[in-house]
């Protein structure tokens, strides 16, 4: 009764359908939506059947969380008029956030199908192909939004994510792109700066970190390894967070900590530049929610970029990429790379195990089951027909063994998984999935796997130390880009190299050979824990004092350019 009042009032302030949808759509960009909600129930009395006016109402709806109303309104629209390019967009987007992946490719050909030059649904097509493990395909979804809108910065960013993920992508052309990406997008920004920064060498340094992944992300765990032991005699520490901080974080370490989520790119260097920042580092690549372009300003005199993104950042102000001799063996990648190399003297990366939550590492499962379980723990989105037919070859020379894997979305993903495994003459029924898994779920599973295989040319990173934490050893296939040896890296670094093979058939063989080997198998499981507390990977003290050594030279080295 209160919703048709409130209807009529503003049916009755307004002269058409058409400025109460205007009304509608303003009153969602300032965040009133219920408000929104009624002005456009109030216009779709003027027109029912509007599809542009059903369109909006669903936006609104979604925007105030009624789900079952919004796809109700995406539908309406679609059906009014089903040569709309727009709603059916719109119904793409709805599908996609409720996790309907094949239901949102569908929406987005249809709308395609209509008008082939939509660089937004070409782009959103893109990200629900990636989500459902189609990189190489997301990348030429992607190309099809720049061929249409060539500075679209987001397509582009997302582009060299996925360029990253796929099979049929060389390490010189992911390069190249993302050299484009820094000459389209982030140099027109940068102006030769002046800092007052003092050119003194040995000085106590201000360190600035960015990234939105300081809480509740698979990089925090690396991330805090050294926030927590960062030595103040040598550095003062500012955390810029692009992710909302509780209230009662003060001043934890010691560090001072900024909220950055609202301040623009130059409004973000300023701040930057009026904090005195002497090496300031990116901890996300491009990767979501990153701030590359306040870098793009050169907000401070030295500016580094590691351990969140596995490539350059293809911009002319980054000066320095941390990496080791694993991932980037000297005098074999530096051509790929706009930032000059540094190395750490381990692994660039340093884990940390989480405090509470984690069982104990059980039994090995395979005696429990009397056949050897290997698992896929990465995410979906670094699986390829490539790799699948890898581990096809791996189930044929274990012929007993069982495979699971995880995050691989139910419809057509995982049908086209098991279509792939088919294809190389394996019984699918040795094939089992596990979807959506919450962390508990997923730590758990690892009692269930006798030994994880490692995803390719992307490779997992926070997510093999968590799976050998847990007692599983992991076999990594290496290649001759960076990320394709985070594997090579984490597992030398942890004192397991074996395990890193070179070669498609010394994977097979390395996989294989421990799959025949129970009582190798139980003496991993049993002693991995304490093998990752007493390697480099864990030796949270030496690393953060060697990753101070390198931001000390990079700032010895602009002291002697100002001298």
């Amino acid at each position: 009764m209160l919703r048709r009042l409130l209807r009529q009032l503003l049916g009755a302030r307004a002269t058409s359908g058409a400025e109460l949808i205007a009304r509608g759509r303003a009153e969602r960009e300032r965040g009133e939506f219920a408000t929104s909600c009624a002005s456009l129930e109030a216009a779709i009395e003027f027109d029912p059947g509007n599809a542009e006016t059903l369109a909006e109402l669903g936006l609104s709806y979604r925007a105030l969380g009624r789900s079952d109303e919004a796809r109700s309104a995406f539908e309406r629209a679609v059906a009014s008029d089903s040569d709309s390019p727009l709603a059916l967009m719109y119904l793409g987007n709805f599908e996609h956030e409720a996790g309907h992946l094949d239901a949102a490719v569908d929406a987005y050909r249809a709308s395609l199908a209509i008008d082939s030059h939509g660089a937004a649904v070409h782009y959103n097509l893109a990200l629900t192909l990636l989500s459902r493990g189609e990189a190489a395909a997301a990348v030429d979804a992607f190309r099809l939004a720049l061929a249409e809108v060539p500075d679209y910065a987001d397509a582009r960013s997302c582009l060299l994510a996925a360029l990253n993920l796929s099979d049929r992508a060389s390490p010189e052309e992911t390069a190249a792109e993302h050299f484009e990406w820094g000459r389209r997008i982030a140099d027109s920004l940068y102006r030769e700066p002046v800092f007052a920064n003092a050119a003194v060498p040995e000085r106590r340094l201000r360190i600035g970190y960015v990234s939105a992944d300081y809480f509740q992300h698979a990089a925090s765990n690396f991330i805090h390894v050294f926030l927590a032991r960062h030595d103040p005699q040598q550095c003062e520490v500012f955390c810029y967070v692009n992710a909302p901080i509780s209230a009662d974080l003060g001043d934890r370490y010691g560090h001072t900590w900024r909220e950055i989520r609202e301040l623009g790119d130059a409004q973000l260097a300023a701040l930057i530049a009026r904090d005195a920042i002497d090496v300031l580092v990116d901890l996300s690549g491009h990767s979501r929610s990153n701030r590359l372009l306040a870098f793009a300003h050169k907000a401070a005199p030295v500016q580094m970029t590691f351990l969140g993104y596995p490539n350059t950042t293809g911009m002319r102000a980054m000066d320095y990429r941390l990496t080791d001799t694993y991932a980037d063996p000297p005098g074999a990648s530096e051509s790929r790379y706009r930032e000059r190399l540094l190395r750490m003297p381990h692994s660039l990366w340093c884990y940390q195990a989480h405090a509470d939550g984690v069982p104990e590492v059980g039994p090995l499962p395979a005696i429990r089951n009397g056949h050897v379980t290997f698992a896929s723990m990465n995410n979906v989105v670094k699986l390829n027909p490539g790799l699948i037919g890898l581990w096809a070859d791996l189930l044929h020379r274990v012929a007993d063994a069982r495979m699971i894997l995880a995050t691989i979305p139910p419809g057509s993903a995982q049908q086209r998984v098991l279509q792939l495994f088919s294809g190389r003459g394996v019984d699918v029924r040795r094939i089992e999935f596990r979807d959506r898994l919450r962390r508990e779920e997923f730590l758990a599973l690892h009692n269930e796997v006798d030994i994880a295989l490692d995803s390719y040319p992307c490779n997992g990173g926070a997510t093999t130390c968590e799976t050998l934490w847990q007692g599983v050893p992991v076999v990594s296939l290496s290649g001759d880009a960076f990320a394709s040896r985070a594997g090579l890296s984490l597992l030398s670094a942890a004192g397991l190299p074996q395990l890193a093979a070179r070669s498609s058939a010394e994977f097979l063989d390395a996989a294989a050979s421990l799959a025949q080997d129970r009582e190798r198998l139980v003496q991993l499981r049993a002693g991995l824990r304490g093998t990752l507390r007493a390697s480099a990977l864990m030796d949270a003290a030496a690393f953060t004092r060697a990753l101070e050594a390198q931001y000390r030279g990079a700032w010895r080295e602009w002291c002697a350019r100002r001298s």
